[in-house]
């Protein structure tokens, strides 16, 4: 292989690892936090691999599971990438689902990523289409994937709208997440 062609492979190589900003590895962050669990973000071209953490000085989850009204289960998660310092940095991922009879169902998913908050990758509620393909809540531990596109959005709520030039981004994000138990 030529010089040109290694340096090539070695720039794709690199370009992976940029599409990857997170290792799911537990010591991947600082002590204050411990891994509630994971979820697998194929948003467009990128890939992210986001830890859903339990801030322990804090006493916090970032994943909860509530009963609304006494019988609308709700579950909602924020998970975040990890800077080189062990803290948590963008993109973050916030989900909310929603059950629906038997079926859960996406209320909304919303990527901040370096475009800031004024500016998020909305799928669900004004932006792109998104549904739940598979869900289990099993002891639990969520598992389960969601499909649709998010939408770049702009401004604040809310005066939301579809951001100039947006176009829908393919996305698959897959969960697993331990949750703490009902109240």
């Amino acid at each position: 292989m030529s010089n040109l062609g290694i340096l090539a492979v070695a720039a794709m190589a690199v370009a992976g690892q940029m599409s990857l900003p997170a290792s799911d590895d537990q010591s991947a962050f600082s002590d204050r936090y411990k891994k509630m669990g994971t979820i697998q973000a194929q948003v467009g071209e990128a890939t992210y691999r986001l830890i859903v953490p339990y801030d322990i000085l804090h006493n916090r989850p970032h994943a909860e599971q509530r009963m609304i009204f006494g019988s609308v289960l709700t579950i909602s998660v924020l998970a975040h990438v990890y800077g080189a310092d062990g803290t948590p940095e963008r993109p973050m991922l916030q989900i909310t689902l929603q059950q629906s009879g038997d079926t859960m169902e996406l209320v909304s998913a919303e990527l901040l990523d370096g475009h800031g908050y004024a500016a998020p990758l909305v799928m669900g509620g004004d932006g792109g289409q998104g549904d739940v393909v598979s869900f289990s809540l099993d002891e639990n531990v969520v598992t389960g994937r969601i499909e649709g596109d998010f939408l770049r959005l702009e401004g604040h709520l809310p005066d939301r709208s579809v951001a100039d030039g947006a176009t829908p981004l393919p996305s698959r994000l897959d969960l697993k997440i331990a949750l703490p138990p009902l109240d």
